[in-house]
C-alpha cells in the first residue's frame, strides 16, 4: 500500500489518497521504470502552490522490491514521463473523490505550467497587487497601535519534529502547537469557503483583530500578520519580522522570508504568491488567541 500526497496547500491540509492492490503495484512499478522523474522529499520547488505529488510507502519493501526509497516526490518538475503519470494520479484522485473539481482543476493548472517549463509556473504578474484600501489608509492617520516582532528564527519551525505538524496559521500566529492549525477550528467557526471574507470571520473568531483595532498591553505578545487567499482553495499567513521583512512557512515546508521568485518579502501585498491572488488584510494576533 502507497499513500499519495498532493503537496498543493499552505493553510489547509494536503489532500491524501491511500492506493493499494493492483493499482499500487502497476504505479509503482512505472515510477521504477523512469528513475529520473523521481526527486528526494527536499528538492525542486518549494513554495507556495503546487510542489509536487509526495509518495510514501506504507511497507518496508519500496526499496528492496522497486529500488525506490521509502518517500519521494514525483511530477514537480518538467520531466515529461514524471509529469505524465503524476496526470494520472490527479486524475484517479478525482475520480475517487479525493480531489473536488476545482482543485482537480487548479492542480492540472499547475502541473501543465511545470510542463510548459515554467518552473512553478509562478511571476511577478500571476498574483494582484492590491492597494491598501481608502478606509485602512485614514486609520493609518488617526490610529498608532503598538506591536511585537521577533527576530527571523527558521530553524525554531524546521525542526524535524515539527516541520510537518505546523502551517502558515501557526507560523503568522507564532504558536508551534503541532496541529497543521486552522482559523476557527478552536472556537467552532473553521471556513468552508476559501475567500477573504470567510477566512477573515474564522480568524476573528479566534481572536485576531484587523489591523487598527488595537490590542492593549495586557495581550502582548500582538503579532503583525497578513492573509491572502487563492480563491476557492486555500489561505496563507505571512508574519512581520524585527528585521522589517515578513516570514512565512508554506505548509508542510521551511520557513523562510523569501517569495515565489526568492525575492525577500519587504511588503506581502506585492510580494509573488502564485495562486494565492487576492490580499485580504493585515490582522494582529494576541496572547488570548485561541488556535488548534
Amino acid at each position: 500500500m502507497i499513500r499519495i500526497t498532493a503537496d498543493m496547500f499552505s493553510g489547509r491540509p494536503n489532500p491524501v489518497w491511500e492506493v493499494e492492490g493492483a493499482e499500487a503495484e502497476s504505479l509503482l512499478q512505472e515510477i521504477s521504470r523512469n528513475q529520473d522523474a523521481v526527486a528526494a522529499m527536499d528538492e525542486g520547488y518549494q513554495g507556495l502552490g503546487y510542489r509536487g505529488l509526495i509518495v510514501e510507502s506504507l511497507a518496508d519493501n519500496m526499496s528492496s522490491k522497486y529500488g525506490l526509497p521509502s518517500s519521494l516526490r514525483l511530477a514537480n518538475g518538467a520531466n515529461a514521463k514524471g509529469l505524465e503519470i503524476g496526470d494520472r494520479i490527479v486524475s484517479s484522485m478525482l475520480k475517487a473523490k479525493i480531489l473536488d473539481e476545482g482543485s482537480h482543476k487548479s492542480l492540472l493548472e499547475q502541473l501543465q505550467a511545470f510542463g510548459q517549463g515554467f518552473g512553478a509556473g509562478i511571476t511577478e504578474s500571476d498574483h494582484v497587487e492590491t492597494a491598501p484600501a481608502p478606509v485602512e489608509a485614514a486609520a493609518v492617520a488617526a490610529v498608532t497601535c503598538q506591536i511585537e516582532t521577533a527576530a527571523f528564527n527558521p530553524g525554531f519551525w524546521n525542526d524535524p519534529a515539527h516541520i510537518g505538524k505546523n502551517n502558515c496559521y501557526n507560523y503568522a500566529s507564532n504558536r508551534r502547537t503541532d496541529t497543521f492549525a486552522q482559523p476557527g477550528l478552536a472556537t467552532g467557526h473553521q471556513a468552508s469557503v476559501m475567500a477573504c471574507a470567510n477566512v477573515t470571520a474564522a480568524s476573528l473568531s479566534d481572536g485576531l483583530h484587523k489591523r487598527f483595532n488595537c490590542f492593549p498591553a495586557s495581550e502582548n505578545p500582538r503579532w503583525l500578520m497578513a492573509l491572502v487567499v487563492a480563491p476557492g482553495q486555500d489561505y496563507h499567513w505571512y508574519r512581520k519580522q524585527k528585521e522589517a521583512f515578513w516570514g512565512h512557512k508554506p505548509g508542510h515546508t521551511a520557513a523562510r522570508n523569501v517569495d515565489n521568485n526568492n525575492h525577500v518579502v519587504l511588503n506581502p501585498e506585492t510580494a509573488a504568491r502564485g495562486p494565492y491572488t487576492n490580499f485580504c488584510g493585515y490582522f494582529y494576533a494576541c496572547k488570548s488567541q485561541k488556535i488548534k
